[in-house]
């Protein structure tokens, strides 16, 4: 619920400071005083599109500051996904500049008016003479009658569907590989071949590159080698013989001198090293490579080069691409059984899907009946005993338009008179009306998980007497369970709140100034006597009477 508000340079209010509680709170006022003002002040602080309007004239820019309080576990989790540090009380601020420019805090924390209509569509909810359009939409109108159906039916519908839309998916992915896999089969079989007798690995380019060059001097290799080997062992003066002279020369004397030891050490380490060279040269000489076995060499490397211009790609990309075609051919190969069976799986799951949203179409029929005779009394008590209501539930047969929620197309239906036509609420009930049957909708529980805060904008317009006494009760109700804001012109409205604050307005300075003053019983009585036509003792006794009735 919100607990305070405040309201500076917006509009009519200069700087409005509210304390607000629990239960149904009324504001009253003269035509014109600005009680839209304060509804638009509460649409800022939960989001609404931001107003150049709003910014009194001569100010810089219109405040609005928010102190909500709530447990709802949908909110502090809208509050953590943001990173918005979560206290027992959530404190929103809006600022509308003069240019029309909008900033938004919650705790302090920088956020948007995304957020804050996220937050809204949590904790407040607005019902006005216009602010009805929620009730003709119908996905709104599903909603109310699905409130009334078991969890388990519904959940039901929505795992068949999941089900079949995951068989769609695969036939869809089935054909969309199949097609590909036509288009391009010759293609794909020739290249493959190509590029497979390849033998692709990676690294293969640097390691054919070496192997060319080895072939293309393949005489002067050798000739290297086979004087290498002459000179490190095989002629009689050779380096390992001096090395092993060396060492023996050394080690006779070397354990008199350290630096004799250490040299000892690295001649040993080289004798080592050296040994191990005759068996790479030995290599070299007994390898050969004919001119055959080169050009061999060379028009692989001249293919693989191709082919990774031709697919602007590295050896590993190629060796991607032919698993890529591999997989296509394969689903080319298989695919009618694929198909098969996944056919064959398409109408279980289509079979399974018609049996729950048949389970789900017959419930939703006995909810709506219900739910029509649930409003009867209600509507009856609210003025609208010749508005008659049924539900339109059909069954979709076409299977593109079968739904997570079932196939059934509904609509709330009503006929302004007994043996009138039934039509569309918007062909049917005036704005009045509409906010009356929220009112019905509400009051025989038809609608669930309401928001903390709810705000009727002169609901009451249009109607008078007795069924404007049981409008206030109806609201009266509410506010036993959650916050309630009205605002009204009725007197009988007004007697049933909890609550009351006047919205007036007065001229100082050559500027209309507005001022909210939440009222005790005596100046209660003396605004609902105002609100009967004007304050005298025939009206001030009227006003006592009303109250009383209201507060009983």
């Amino acid at each position: 619920m919100i607990v305070s508000l405040q309201v500076r340079q917006f509009a009519l209010f200069e700087n409005i400071q509210l304390e607000l509680e629990k239960g149904m709170t009324v504001f009253t006022g003269e035509t014109g005083a600005g009680k839209s003002i304060l509804v638009d002040a509460l649409g800022a602080v939960f989001g609404s599109r931001a107003n150049v309007d709003w910014v009194r004239h001569g100010a810089e820019k219109a405040e609005v500051i928010a102190e909500i309080e709530s447990n709802d576990p949908r909110l502090i989790a809208l509050l953590v996904e943001q990173d918005i540090d979560v206290d027992d009380a959530i404190l929103i601020r809006r600022v509308i500049t003069a240019e029309g420019r909008s900033k938004a805090w919650i705790n302090g924390t920088p956020t948007s008016a995304g957020v804050l209509k996220k937050i809204g569509n949590i904790c407040f909810d607005l019902h006005g003479q216009h602010e009805h359009q929620t009730l003709m939409q119908p996905e709104f109108q599903q909603d109310i009658i699905d409130a009334r159906v078991k969890k388990n039916i519904k959940d039901a519908v929505s795992q068949a569907f999941q089900e079949l839309q995951h068989i769609r998916q695969q036939l869809q992915n089935l054909h969309g590989h199949r097609n590909e896999a036509v288009q391009k089969e010759a293609w794909m079989r020739e290249e493959s071949e190509r590029i497979s007798v390849l033998n692709i690995e990676l690294g293969l380019e640097d390691k054919l590159e070496t192997e060319c060059e080895a072939g293309r001097h393949i005489e002067q290799v050798q000739l290297a080698a086979a004087n290498a080997a002459n000179l490190l062992d095989e002629q009689e003066v050779n380096l390992r013989g001096i090395l092993g002279e060396i060492i023996h020369q050394v080690d006779t004397v070397a354990e008199h001198h350290a630096g004799l030891q250490e040299a000892r050490n690295l001649l040993n380490q080289m004798d080592a090293l050296a040994s191990e060279i005759p068996s790479y040269l030995q290599n070299v000489l007994d390898s050969s490579m004919d001119a055959e076995a080169l050009i061999a060499v060379e028009e692989r490397l001249a293919q693989l080069r191709a082919a990774k211009r031709r697919h602007d790609t590295d050896e590993a990309g190629l060796i991607g691409l032919l698993e890529h075609w591999q997989e296509a051919l394969n689903t080319l190969d298989t695919a009618a059984w694929d198909e098969e069976a996944l056919q064959s799986q398409l109408q279980t799951c289509e079979q399974s899907y018609e049996h729950a949203a048949q389970a789900l179409h017959t419930a939703r029929i006995k909810a709506s009946a219900t739910l029509v005779q649930s409003l009867r009394p209600f509507l009856d008590q609210l003025g609208l005993k010749n508005m008659q209501l049924q539900t339109s539930i059909v069954a979709q047969t076409d299977k593109q338009l079968w739904k997570v929620d079932g196939w059934d197309d509904i609509q709330l239906l009503a006929a302004a008179n007994i043996g009138e036509p039934f039509k569309s609420l918007a062909d049917t009930a005036s704005g009045g009306e509409l906010s009356r049957l929220v009112l019905a909708l509400k009051g025989c529980g038809a609608l669930e998980n309401e928001p903390d805060t709810a705000i009727f904008d002169e609901v009451d317009v249009g109607i008078g007497g007795e069924t404007g006494w049981c409008v206030g009760q109806l609201l009266r109700n509410m506010g036993s369970e959650r916050q309630v804001f009205v605002v009204s012109h009725l007197p009988q409205v007004a007697s049933c709140a909890h609550h009351q604050i006047a919205i007036s307005k007065r001229v100082k300075n050559n500027r209309t100034h507005t001022t909210l003053i939440p009222l005790n019983i005596e100046a209660r009585q003396q605004e609902v006597a105002r609100m009967l036509g004007g304050v005298n003792t025939e009206s001030l006794s009227h006003a006592q009477t009303m109250l009383s009735k209201g507060q009983a």
